[in-house]
């Protein structure tokens, strides 16, 4: 019996750091694509937190355009804690659809698309969300810690988004950010106007007020021309503070 409890100890401390390790580590939280068309470059930006980068990192990214792999290419370490790019020469024409998934080494992957885009052609504008970040936990629009949990829900927020407001980058081809009219709907109820920020050069709009369960925020964008940008995040909000 005592040999039985000996053998259960060393195994748990052997066993320990490696759990804590698996419980640290989490999917990238965010993958951004920008496609250059005067040099085929394919600029992949990845957002992938880890305090061991040699350990917990982004081994593999996987590029297919239209659906067929073009390129699946392994790595044994990140460059950086967080934030990092990869560029890869790609032959794309007008109308080509490029898919991106990062992989982590130890669980979980993010995938994005781009639609490779005539530059003379008027297209509705491009949107990011900043914040909320997705499968993290936020008090009061500030990220606070991830959650896992984003097979629910995309992303929490308690107490609003007072201090730290939703933000979005918003790009156009051809109109300004001031040209922009961007608005913030919760549930398709509009919540606010968001402004151009020329410091961060995002668009910011709060959302605040009492609620409490799991809403569809949406932000959409519509330049000069009349075209439209949508991007959308399930959100789970609670908040008790009343608005004013």
């Amino acid at each position: 019996m005592k040999i039985v409890k000996y053998l259960f100890v060393v195994i748990m401390l052997v066993t320990t750091p490696f759990f804590g390790f698996s419980v640290l580590a989490h999917p990238p939280i965010d993958l951004s694509l920008e496609y250059e068309i005067d040099t085929g470059n394919l600029i992949v930006t990845i957002t992938h937190e880890t305090p061991a980068p040699d350990l917990h990192y982004v081994n593999r990214v996987d590029i297919k355009i239209n659906d067929v792999l073009f390129l699946s290419q392994d790595y044994t370490s990140q460059s950086t804690n967080d934030v990092f790019s990869y560029f890869y020469n790609i032959d794309s024409s007008f109308g080509d659809v490029i898919m991106v998934t990062a992989y982590c080494n130890i669980q979980g992957s993010i995938t994005r698309t781009i639609t490779i885009e005539d530059p003379n052609q008027d297209n509705p504008p491009e949107i990011e969300i900043k914040n909320p970040i997705k499968g993290y936990f936020h008090f009061s629009g500030i990220k606070l810690f991830a959650t896992y949990l984003d097979l629910i829900y995309d992303t929490m927020g308690f107490g609003g988004f007072r201090v730290k407001p939703v933000q979005a980058r918003i790009t156009d081809d051809i109109d300004s950010p001031e040209d922009l009219i961007v608005t913030l709907y919760v549930n398709d109820i509009k919540e606010r106007d968001m402004v151009y920020n020329e410091e961060s050069e995002l668009f910011e709009g709060k959302w605040i007020g009492p609620d409490l369960g799991v809403f569809t925020m949406k932000i959409t964008a519509e330049d000069s021309s009349g075209n439209i940008g949508i991007a959308e995040m399930e959100v789970w909000y609670f908040c008790f503070i009343p608005e004013n």
